[in-house]
């Protein structure tokens, strides 16, 4: 049995500096809010955006606590996670988390030119378009000028 596919690819930037927790397991887990613009604005102008939070893991984690800071513009690469927790009334809260497996600092060059605003506009995309967003994320990968931790390269 093949195994399915999670994914999820951003790029935003931190709405607050990371911080760390030290999970009772003894694992390192680093957490911030991300916002992503989405490629339009509301009737009034406004942009639209939307507000994830991410969660990292392990060596990578203690990397972002230590440099993601308010602001900072990132790539995102990692998985979808649903997750659910009792709230002080006793209620249940379901809540989704992008759980980051690599992640960089990124300029807007990553970008420029590179994203056809109206295209993505739509409500279903193209071979080309599609192909345009796996060139991105190829390119935000190979661009990589920082040493951070990762795990599983075999280059």
């Amino acid at each position: 049995m093949l195994p399915h596919l999670n994914f999820v690819s951003l790029t935003g930037f931190a709405t607050k500096d990371a911080t760390i927790r030290r999970k009772a397991s003894g694992q390192i887990k680093a957490e911030f809010s991300f916002e992503v613009n989405r490629p339009f604005l509301r009737a009034t102008g406004e942009p639209v955006s939307d507000l994830f939070l991410i969660d990292v893991w392990g060596d990578l984690g203690r990397w972002t606590a230590e440099n993601v800071k308010q602001g900072s513009k990132l790539v995102i690469f990692g998985t979808l996670n649903k997750e659910s927790y009792v709230t002080r009334g006793g209620g249940r809260e379901h809540l989704t988390v992008v759980k980051a497996k690599y992640l960089r600092p990124i300029d807007e060059d990553l970008l420029e030119g590179k994203v056809d605003i109206d295209e993505m506009k739509k409500d279903d995309w193209g071979r080309a378009t599609l192909a345009a967003q796996v060139n991105i994320v190829d390119a935000a990968i190979d661009g990589s000028p920082f040493d951070l931790p990762r795990s599983g390269d075999e280059e």
